[in-house]
């Protein structure tokens, strides 16, 4: 058994971005995640590879896929087949919604190096949006090493938790291209969304899917 902490609880987006999104259980397949908009905030989401149930916690708002419209609320449940564009409308009271995917949220279209390296920016980037790093930290082992180019290093699970808390990033990233296994390591590359420079990733994963090593460089 597992306790999902924080299921469908509403979390408030950090401007600039316009919907908050966490992902808190995934297995091959299933994931299950809370989708928060604030009043008079706009869903732009595109269609997934997975079918979705989404079941409405908090808030009001009319919800469109194929073609349809219905008024939504606490206790509203709506199934949405896989590639079926669909989106939240009108939102007159802060919304959370608890999403479930089947299988796992883009494990239909992506390769496993590819739904890692995708796992893992989300994570980011959702840490860098809410403040809050422990998914993110989760993915490391207990004694990974993560290095910035060659200034900085931080070994061990602790202190990297400790140098997000100190020096939290304010910036997210984007892939730019599939990730890629080279030379026994699996190498992304993403672009700064703010800043707009380039950036790579050399990641060693175990087979627990857990980074053991990351380099960051820009």
């Amino acid at each position: 058994m597992q306790v999902i902490a924080g299921a469908g609880d509403f979390n408030r987006p950090v401007p600039p971005f316009r919907a908050h999104w966490t992902e808190q259980f995934r297995v091959p397949d299933l994931s299950v995640g809370t989708y928060s908009i604030p009043a008079g905030g706009m869903d732009d989401q595109e269609p997934h590879t997975e079918d979705e149930i989404y079941v409405i916690m908090a808030g009001k708002s009319g919800f469109e896929s194929g073609g349809k419209r219905v008024e939504v609320g606490p206790g509203s449940v709506i199934f949405v087949p896989a590639r079926e564009p669909h989106r939240f409308v009108d939102i007159t009271e802060d919304l959370a919604a608890l999403v479930f995917f089947g299988p796992a949220e883009g494990s239909r279209s992506v390769t496993r190096v590819v739904a890692f390296v995708t796992s893992l920016t989300d994570a980011y980037n959702d840490a860098v949006a809410s403040g809050s790093y422990g998914r993110l930290i989760s993915m490391f082992t207990d004694d990974a090493v993560l290095r910035f180019g060659a200034e900085l290093t931080y070994a061990g699970r602790q202190a990297i938790a400790a140098a997000y808390a100190e020096r939290p990033p304010d910036d997210q990233i984007e892939l730019t291209g599939d990730p890629r296994e080279e030379a026994g390591s699996v190498i992304a590359e993403f672009t700064w969304r703010r800043s707009k420079s380039p950036g790579t990733m050399r990641l060693a994963v175990t087979d627990d899917d857990l980074i053991s090593e990351m380099v960051v460089s820009s």
